[in-house]
């Protein structure tokens, strides 16, 4: 009775797989390739690619029975948005690790940490915003901006001003950061 019981499933589970197995494309025949005169032809039209395509296997039956999947196309990184550069935001989330965010935004590109007193200074105090302009690693993808303030004799704090080098020297620590995230990946096996 049992083996009754389970003949049906087997017998279509290997129908449906010799239906499958069938629905693969047959080499031409003799007569086929003598009417074709032309190479890269069948019945006379033109194949549109003479390449072999990748099967989307994400599209197939395999896939939903999870006995086949294409290997992820994911880029190594953060998930950003599509003008902001993962390698950038990753740098300069890397190199500002030691102060504290107050706002990230990594699909618009922008950081902005708390304010932040260096050591044996605590009448200074500095305020980093990061903005990523573009996905390429080159020096105009990236924008620093340092703000900068003094306590006064009275307790209240004053904006005052900074050298364009801080600026400078803090996109070119991101920007060396970046080079170094670039090679870690590119060497990283898929």
């Amino acid at each position: 009775m049992l083996v009754d019981h389970y003949r049906l499933p087997v017998v279509f589970a290997a129908s449906l797989s010799l239906a499958l197995a069938a629905c693969g494309s047959s080499p031409p025949s003799a007569q086929q390739a003598a009417t074709n005169a032309q190479p890269g032809t069948v019945n006379g039209q033109k194949a549109a690619s003479d390449e072999a395509e990748d099967i989307d296997t994400e599209a197939t039956i395999w896939t939903v029975l999870g006995l086949a999947k294409k290997p992820s196309v994911r880029r190594p990184g953060p998930q950003t948005g599509n003008t902001v550069s993962p390698i950038l935001w990753q740098a300069a989330t890397d190199t500002l690790d030691f102060v504290k965010f107050i706002s990230e935004d990594p699909l618009a590109g922008s950081i902005v940490t708390d304010w932040y007193s260096p050591q044996g200074k605590p009448n200074e105090r500095y305020r980093v915003n990061v903005f990523i302009l573009a996905r390429a690693l080159r020096s105009d993808s990236i924008a620093v901006t340092v703000d900068r303030q003094e306590r006064q004799s009275n307790g209240q704090w004053a904006e005052t001003t900074i050298a364009r080098q801080v600026e400078t020297d803090l996109e070119t620590a991101i920007l060396h950061r970046a080079r170094q995230l670039r090679r870690a990946w590119a060497a990283a096996p898929s």
